[in-house]
């Protein structure tokens, strides 16, 4: 962003008395990675071993900081009659560390400080005949940039004109938008668990996802900026990208709030320097160490005991949650030795612990001890009967010489009934854990006035528990381990005042082991005897149990994923009069591991519609009589990596004093992913032969055992096994699968190289007072595909092998009916476009009275060829309304027979977003800060990246996005409470001054939902299907109630529709409910000494405790007399109640 700066109010230091500091000794390990490990193998190594591991500093370094950290201060030197003056000395300080750096004006008056650290500066311009001018707390943020007018006086150099430049100035020299969360907004508002990313709700055009904010797990999908995707958002700390690149959904680290210095997100047509994602860019800038010591110490605590109820929760759910740690910042010297005067060498470290438990509760139904030992006098289960010859055993009960050796033990987890009530006869309680901690260090070295050195590490270290984790009986805790790390360094060289290079490395890496404590349901421990299938179960476990109307229990998750990223930046600057010429590249380079998690300990099965059934299903499961037995041959691991490659030039051409143009180009080449250990295929509609196609049951819809191709359509890619497969894949040893190469690439598409990103930014400043901008700007963006995506590949033929056994006894699983049944499958299309988006804005800036800043801005986009999936299988609407077809399975009326499921992600899924944005901000002044911001915009899309209803006809799902959000206003504020604070009496000014008060409130309108009928009135074999509509079903505001939220009368009864047709609804049709939430925070503080504070905080979100509701019963169902039912069109959900939070802080 572009400032230009007029004479006004002073400013404190950046830090001022809000740096942090923490004296507490910090464990002394970080995170290792070892990449020939299945996910990645974390293990810890001291800190003194750090000196082996970082080589020289700008060869081969352990991470990055790249030029998202720095900003820009330029401007022009002009006397009284406006005539420039050339050859001015220009010298720019940043009073915290000492950094210190000289330019002068070339012959028409202009200077440039192409790359600052964001930081408070001063600035002094000197000039033989003139005085001199000093302009002080200059602030910059990352990112920005900053244009002054200086005009000189004729007088002595001697001679100083001291002026304060205000904080917050009209964007004069861009034309991008975007926003600043300076450090005031970070440390002062309330924040939801203290997670930083709920800071982006302050700027205009992002929609908030999900009402509870509360996320100790590193979600970064719960925001939407300017109506694109959130996977397409590009998280960064300190330039280094955070993001686990398989949904790109969650990130590596989760920095302490007192770490951050500020928040940087570019929301629109921002410049060709930065790239990464088609979406926003949010940067967030960690603190840096001063001349002074500065640091914190705090804790915050949650209770349930302080929380209000959900709306439709009966009682609060427990919580507690407690987070602490401290800062500690200053410079590192060593007293008449080294950096004696505190400007070369400064340190920041920053520790934080939270702990968070949260109670969770299932009602369940578990067997009686009565039914467990085949007596079912007084059980509402049917009477039991014999298998062999249909009669009813004596007196209800089971014969246990009937029983098997192992269906007894398959019950013999599940605890007694400790309930009576609805629902059922168990209730199940487990407390969700969640232990995180994290150090954060960083240094900062002016090696020179012309070199600066930048070093940030980052250790998360998460160990989470989940009570049930899949199941609803607390049977099998599940803890997940997550260490993570991510480290940059930076190193910036300044050949000349016009000549530059900024290089910048970054490694991220975070590794999830599911480990499951499984121990009360393994072989051994049930005493299971039955032979497995295939005998290489990972773990022991006894198979995943379904009994038809109880609980049922399995082994939790065992998931291995590991993660790294490793990117290389550099930027090259040069100043050319009035043009600032910028040429750079990124590489980025990232691999993922993980497991497909299935349960190859086999999956059980107990109904009554076993052939060999009982009637009554607790009776099946002693006899040991299953109705379907299944077992994967293996747990199959996926392997990707992809690189990306970036390039940009860009010229910022100071056309006149007033017009600023910035030309950009910036070139992506972005390869498929790649698998090195080959388990990947798709499935190609041009290799299908109906020819070859296996035959099919009509009954049940198996494949018939003959001559049929059973991976007709298969291709695997790449040209053959490649090496890393040897030993791993039991399909690399198979030289008949050598006919399914068929020549595709190893990353199954072909490499897209004409993807080109134009960036263009015009900023005038109108009048040339540095009041009034006209600002546009256009930029083409490009997106790269999630690795969780690609990933379903490893699950498709010939990779995945499941025996599949019907109508059989436990004790022999094999020895049931064997039958195979079509496969679903993941496929990819042989081109891909890289998915992109084209975004424009114009608008304008317009200082107001008391230094308010107006900005008024249309901001709109256009995204192409994102994915969706669509299924290639489909059968056609109206396949089964006549006879036969309506009593054959829909496997034998399939277009491709021999296949289930065809997912195909296409690539023709669009959007577009158009919107009014109003912010009006002012920082820190009079003891007032606040800014707001008013969104009113429309978002649509083709199929939001889901599955359309109807994969014939996909464009019949475009239609408002299920994120769009007609309206949304936010207003944030901090206010110093004036009273007391000068009284004479210190007893006065410390018991009763030093209030303050903090808030956000804010309104959002609803989002779109679609209404649908459970049955398959389409008859292609669907549970669902969009409902018909009669008119506008959408209630006026004051029409709706709770219990009839939209007009239910408009929708036509399922048994009135038009057979073998979907519903003529669209997808979307209904506005749900929108929200308001207020949320405020109470400080007082103690000032103990000069330089030291003590803060008391109380902190309220939701502070009315109003409900919001976030769920509509929108699934269509009548009773006999056409009246709904089952709750249809009532309000069914909420979000949170009041929540309370208190703290106390130590700064000094």
């Amino acid at each position: 962003m572009g400032h230009r700066d007029s004479l006004l109010v002073t400013r404190q230091s950046r830090w001022g008395r809000h740096a942090k500091r923490l004296p507490l000794r910090p464990r002394s390990s970080r995170l290792c990675y070892d990449s020939h490990n299945l996910g990645g193998r974390m293990t810890l190594i001291p800190y003194r071993c750090l000196a082996r591991i970082l080589p020289p500093i700008h060869l081969v370094a352990l991470a990055c900081w790249a030029q998202t950290n720095v900003g820009r201060i330029s401007g022009s030197v002009q006397d009284t009659t406006g005539a420039s003056i050339p050859h001015c000395a220009v010298i720019v300080t940043n009073p915290a560390t000492g950094f210190r750096q000289t330019s002068s004006t070339d012959s028409a008056g202009l200077f440039v400080f192409p790359s600052l650290l964001a930081g408070t500066y001063k600035l002094r311009v000197e000039h033989q005949g003139f005085k001199s001018i000093e302009q002080n707390d200059l602030v910059l943020d990352a990112a920005s940039s900053r244009d002054i007018s200086i005009t000189m006086e004729v007088g002595q150099v001697s001679e100083s004109v001291q002026v304060s430049a205000t904080a917050d100035q009209v964007q004069t020299t861009s034309g991008n938008v975007g926003r600043v969360i300076n450090d005031q907004q970070v440390s002062q508002i309330a924040l939801n668990g203290r997670e930083y990313t709920q800071l982006l709700r302050l700027v205009p055009g992002v929609v908030a996802t999900t009402l509870n904010v509360f996320n100790p797990q590193l979600a970064l999908d719960q925001q939407r900026v300017n109506g694109i995707r959130t996977q397409s958002s590009y998280f960064l700390v300190d330039g280094a990208e955070n993001h686990d690149n398989g949904a790109n959904s969650n990130g590596l680290v989760d920095p302490n709030v007192d770490a951050i210095a500020e928040v940087k997100l570019e929301t629109s047509s921002y410049s060709a320097e930065f790239g990464g994602r088609a979406g926003a860019t949010i940067n967030l800038v960690t603190k840096s160490g001063t001349s002074a010591f500065h640091g914190t110490l705090f804790e915050f605590v949650r209770n349930d005991s302080f929380d209000a109820r959900s709306f439709f929760n009966p009682r609060v759910d427990p919580l507690r949650f407690n987070d602490f740690g401290g800062t500690l910042g200053g410079p590192v010297y060593i007293p008449h030795k080294f950096n004696t005067n505190k400007d070369k060498l400064f340190f920041f470290y920053s520790q934080e612990w939270k702990y968070t438990r949260q109670g969770q509760t299932m009602v369940n139904v578990v067997p009686t001890a009565a039914e467990r030992a085949g007596d079912f006098r007084g059980s509402s289960l049917a009477a039991p009967v014999d298998p062999l010859d249909g009669k009813p055993f004596a007196d209800r009960t089971v014969p246990q010489s009937l029983w098997s050796q192992n269906g007894p033990r398959l019950l013999k987890p599940y605890p007694l009934p400790n309930f009576v009530g609805p629902g059922g006869n168990y209730v199940a309680t487990g407390m969700a854990k969640t232990d995180y901690r994290e150090e954060l260090m960083r240094i900062d070295y002016n090696i020179s006035s012309k070199t600066q050195l930048s070093y940030r590490y980052t250790n998360d270290k998460w160990y989470i528990v989940f009570p049930f984790r899949n199941n609803t009986l607390d049977l099998v805790p599940n803890p997940r381990p997550r260490p993570s790390y991510l480290t940059s360094i930076g190193l910036q060289n300044t050949f000349s005042p016009t000549l530059l290079n900024y290089f910048s490395f970054s490694l991220g890496k975070n590794s999830i082991h599911g480990t499951p404590d499984d121990s009360v349901i393994t072989r051994s421990a049930l005493g299971l005897t039955f032979p497995e299938i295939f005998p290489a179960n990972r773990s022991d476990v006894g198979p995943a149990v379904n009994i038809a109307g109880f609980a049922g229990y399995n082994s939790g998750d065992r998931i291995k994923n590991g993660n790294g990223t490793f990117q290389w930046r550099d930027d090259f600057t040069k100043v050319a009069g009035a043009h600032i010429l910028k040429f750079g590249a990124q590489i980025t380079r990232a691999r993922k591991n993980e497991n497909t998690n299935v349960r190859d300990e086999g999956t059980v099965t107990f109904n009554t519609s076993a052939a060999r059934s009982t009637k009554n299903v607790i009776a099946d499961v002693l006899l040991g009589n299953f109705q379907n037995f299944t077992e994967p041959e293996m747990d199959s691991v996926w392997w990707s990596r992809f690189n990306q490659f970036e390039f940009y030039a860009q010229d910022r051409w100071k056309v006149t004093r007033r017009l600023t143009l910035e030309l950009g180009l910036r070139y992506n080449l972005i390869p498929p992913f790649n698998n090195p250990q080959g388990n990947a295929s798709t499935w190609l509609p041009r290799l299908f032969d109906p020819a070859k196609a296996p035959g099919i049951d009509p009954k049940d819809g198996s494949i018939v055992p003959g001559p049929g191709d059973l991976y007709n359509g298969i291709a695997i890619y790449g040209s053959h096994f490649p090496p890393a497969s040897k030993g791993r894949l039991p399909q690399a040893d198979d030289p008949s699968l050598q006919r399914l190469f068929v020549g595709l690439p190893p990353g199954g598409n072909a490499t897209n190289w004409n993807d080109w990103g134009p960036r263009m930014g015009i900023a005038d400043d109108v009048f040339g007072n540095g009041k009034t901008a006209l600002r546009a700007g256009f930029g083409i963006f490009y997106d790269r595909v999630g690795g969780a995506q690609i990933s379903s590949q490893a699950q498709n033929p010939p990779f995945v092998k499941v025996a599949n056994i019907f109508d059989g006894n436990i004790d022999n699983p094999a020895g049931g009916s064997a039958r195979q049944f079509p496969s679903d499958l993941n496929a990819w299309p042989e081109t891909l476009p890289t998915p992109s988006v084209i975004s424009y804005n114009f608008g304008i800036q317009q200082e107001m009275p008391s230094k308010v800043i107006l900005e008024v801005n249309y901001v709109g986009n256009v995204a192409r060829h994102f994915t969706f999936t669509r299924n290639l299988n489909q059968l056609p609407a109206g396949t089964r309304l006549d006879p036969p077809n309506s009593t054959i399975n829909v496997n034998a009326l399939r277009p491709y027979l021999g296949w289930g499921n065809i997912s195909q992600r296409d690539d023709s899924d669009t959007s577009n977003y158009n919107s009014l944005q109003v912010t009006a901000s002012r920082r820190l002044r009079n003891g007032l800060s606040f800014g707001i911001n008013y969104t009113g915009s429309k978002t649509m899309d083709a199929i939001g990246g889901g599955t359309p209803q109807d994969s014939y006809h996909p464009k019949n799902d475009v239609a408002l996005s299920a994120i769009h959000r007609a309206h949304l206003l936010n207003f944030n504020y901090i206010y110093t409470v004036p009273l007391f604070t000068q009284s004479p009496s210190r007893l006065t000014r410390t018991m009763l001054g030093g209030w303050e008060i903090s808030g956000v409130t804010a309104f959002q309108s609803g989002g779109p939902v679609s209404v649908s009928v459970p049955v398959d009135i389409a008859r292609i074999g669907a549970s669902s299907a969009r409902a018909s509509v009669i008119g506008n079903p959408n209630l006026s505001r004051g029409e709706r109630t709770l219990t009839h939220w939209f007009r239910t009368e408009a929708f036509v009864n399922p048994g009135l529709m038009t057979p073998g047709r979907f519903g003529n609804s669209g997808r979307n049709i209904l506005i749900g409910p929108g929200f308001q939430n207020w949320d405020v925070s109470l400080l007082k503080n103690f000032l103990l000494q000069e330089r030291t504070n003590l803060q008391f905080r109380a902190e309220s979100f939701n502070v009315f405790n109003h409900p919001n509701f976030i769920g509509v019963n929108t699934t269509v169902r009548f009773d006999n007399n056409g009246n709904p039912t089952g709750g249809f069109g009532a309000v069914n959900a909420a979000g949170p109640g009041r929540v309370l939070s208190f703290g106390l802080k130590l700064v000094f």
